[in-house]
């Protein structure tokens, strides 16, 4: 939840991309100490159940990532701007957003899911077909390969190339270029949400985080800093 300006040891990206370099290495470790006479049987059953671990653990990352991506229930009310209602016509009885994660959350799980289910029925498959042509060790090598360029791909998604302006200028007390407040500024029920402690107005987002349901959209449209639904944009 914080700005950092470089990748960190001990941050949640360092931590993924380790882990899931660590299955395919894992697939290629069980496809050499698996070449059949002459090789102890522990060595393929400990690298298989080490594959088994890792690949639990990818799984719990995955919803780890929906979690962090899509979560907005401290999103309550109090914490951002009023619901605009242009039906109501006092401001004490406009009601305030109340937000739920409950559907994006289950929406990306879901999905995340069904494509597992659907990449482990074709692997089953598939890889059937190749241990009956090609032979066991072979069809482990060659699956050990695809791992690793789903590994390539699921990185590029979360690696975090983009700089997004998440706070607003005028929320940390600093003024616009022209050293004047904006209309939207000088509103009083106006106030930016700020999450953490951050050390600057900018966060480095992946591909997931920009998405136009991600908790970083709806914390960017609170903020004005994009359009919402009532068609409200920045004011800095």
């Amino acid at each position: 939840m914080t700005f950092e300006r470089q990748v960190m040891w001990s941050s949640h990206l360092v931590r993924r991309i380790i882990f899931m370099l660590a299955l395919p290495l894992g697939g290629l470790a069980y496809t050499l100490a698996s070449p059949g006479i002459g090789v102890h049987y522990m060595c393929p059953i400990v690298f298989s159940g080490f594959i088994g671990f890792l690949s639990n653990l990818a799984i719990a990352e995955c919803n780890g990532m929906v979690m962090e991506v899509f979560d907005t229930s401290d999103l309550q009310p109090g914490v951002n701007s009023k619901h605009r209602l242009q039906s109501m016509a006092t401001v004490t009885k406009r009601r305030r957003t109340n937000y739920s994660s409950f559907p994006r959350v289950t929406a990306g799980i879901f999905l995340s899911q069904s494509i597992g289910f659907l990449l482990a029925a074709a692997a089953t498959g598939v890889g059937g077909a190749l241990t009956r042509d090609v032979g066991a060790q072979i069809s482990t090598g060659i699956t050990a390969s695809i791992l690793f360029f789903l590994t390539i791909l699921l990185t590029m998604a979360l690696w975090r190339y983009k700089s997004v302006q998440v706070i607003p200028n005028h929320a940390l007390g600093t003024r616009i270029g022209t050293g004047e407040w904006t209309e939207e500024m000088k509103d009083p029920w106006f106030k930016p949400v700020i999450i953490g402690n951050p050390s600057g107005k900018f966060r480095h987002m992946n591909l997931l985080e920009l998405g136009t349901q991600s908790r970083w959209t709806e914390i960017r449209k609170l903020n004005r800093l994009i359009k919402d639904d009532q068609g409200l944009t920045v004011a800095s």
